[in-house]
């Protein structure tokens, strides 16, 4: 094993990280095929117009989830009377003032056409999890060196009911020959969980996950626990270990979520690394950690708001990636590589390429996964497929029948990525050595240099 290289050392691969990234952008242009292409468009003239970003969310958190047409076709009516040419391209500006004309008369026939016309934008995104689709495409993925990370969509558990029946579609899921790895939410397969109850919450969780996750070693399949608010944080973290410790468990790999928005996700990387290092080493079992920046900061926000305190995660986006690049170098270390999995998820080439080269520089290429979501950076992720070997992409999937409910998913993406600073958002409009290029680059070099400096209280 290589000689271990300490934060310092690690400073100097900025410029080699670079390098690499311009690299991977000019083989992600000649990857681009011309519904690639298409996409890339489509998003980068979204994102710049509030009103088309407006009119998006409207109809993909309001108008697809309503039962009545006529409610539906004023909702829609309403929204449309922002939208531009520039935001949505002539075809969709064209189509939604033609609709929005419409539902007056036939209200049931004109939303019906855009049901059909969301579903297609969100093909790609959201997959259809009916066996014969969705094996047909993970074929095609296996086939370009990437894997599946499959995640089961669906409205928000409210009762025991709904979460029995989430936890048996995922069970159902896991069982499938073609599918090898799934994350699940314990909010989606335990219903009330209750922070002040942690005791009981955990108790809960636990019973409900204990039957995932024998499905999971009778199948072979990798069990990813994802996180949520911060609120879960402590009890997700206490279920996992708690059922990795059990016996029939004990030299079963699995996974987990880490947040960089949250400080307490250092502290929480810190204890589960001890805890993966004893357990390895009693029966050999191992774990993964997946590092992503944090997909809930609009609820985190609004939680925090409405009962007056302080939010959890970090105040500036400038904080959260100098938390994550700080995670990357606390995480990518010979002294536990055996023990522990790192998963570093993120669609920015710079993170990416930095954390490809930290593993290189440590001898501990092995212990990294790359993970982007799929359908979001097709090009990009076939690129990174090919410098390490493998890609894995976060997939959600969801039945026809249930798709309204999975449109939740393309809000909460829509509104991560209409920040300016967010990298995904100048991703569309980058190429090697252009402004937004420049500027995400800048980003990249201050995170790398303030994880040194970044509060972890």
């Amino acid at each position: 094993m290589s000689t271990i290289s300490t934060s310092a050392d690690i400073d100097t691969l900025v410029e080699k990280s670079i390098s690499l990234v311009t690299e991977l952008l000019l083989e992600s242009d000649k990857n681009r095929n011309p519904r690639d292409e298409a996409n890339r468009k489509r998003f980068a003239r979204l994102l710049k117009d509030p009103a088309a970003i407006e009119l998006t969310m409207a109809l993909t958190d309001e108008v697809m989830r309503m039962n009545s047409m006529r409610s539906a076709a004023k909702t829609l009516r309403r929204s449309a009377k922002g939208a531009t040419i520039s935001g949505l391209g002539a075809f969709d500006f064209v189509g939604i003032k033609l609709a929005s004309l419409v539902s007056h008369l036939f209200p049931t026939t004109v939303m019906k056409v855009v049901h059909q016309r969301v579903r297609m934008a969100a093909n790609g995104i959201i997959l259809p999890a009916e066996n014969k689709l969705l094996g047909r495409h993970i074929k095609k993925r296996n086939a370009e060196e990437a894997r599946l990370n499959i995640n089961v969509l669906g409205e928000a558990v409210l009762g025991d009911h709904e979460a029995q029946q989430r936890l048996t579609a995922v069970i159902e899921m896991v069982k499938r020959p073609e599918v090898n790895y799934a994350s699940v939410k314990i909010s989606s397969i335990a219903s009330q969980l209750i922070t002040i109850d942690h005791t009981g919450s955990v108790s809960r969780v636990t019973d409900h996950l204990r039957s995932l996750y024998r499905a999971a070693v009778a199948s072979g399949t990798f069990i990813n626990l994802d996180m949520e608010e911060f609120r879960d944080l402590e009890i997700t973290m206490d279920v996992f270990k708690k059922l990795l410790d059990e016996s029939e468990f004990a030299s079963m790999s699995a996974g987990i979520v880490l947040q960089a928005y949250l400080p307490e996700s250092h502290a929480a990387l810190a204890d589960l690394i001890g805890w993966a290092k004893a357990r390895h080493s009693r029966t050999g079992g191992t774990i993964k950690i997946r590092l992503v920046k944090g997909a809930n900061l609009a609820m985190e926000k609004a939680e925090a708001e409405l009962h007056g305190w302080v939010p959890a995660p970090y105040e500036t986006k400038s904080d959260v990636d100098a938390s994550y690049a700080r995670l990357i170098d606390a995480s990518l270390r010979p002294d536990h590589s055996d023990a522990v999995r790192i998963g570093i998820a993120s669609h920015n080439l710079f993170h990416l390429s930095w954390a490809i080269e930290v593993a290189r520089m440590r001898g501990v290429t092995a212990q990294l996964d790359i993970e982007m979501l799929e359908g979001m950076a097709n090009a990009e992720a076939l690129a990174l497929a090919n410098r390490t070997g493998s890609v894995l992409l976060y997939t959600p999937v969801t039945r026809r029948d249930d798709f309204p409910a999975a449109v939740a998913y393309l809000v909460r993406r829509l509104d991560e990525n209409t920040s300016t600073e967010n990298y995904l958002r100048a991703s569309f409009d980058m190429s090697v050595g252009n402004e937004k290029f420049a500027e995400q680059r800048q980003r990249f070099l201050n995170s790398v240099k303030e994880r040194h400096t970044i509060s972890t209280q």
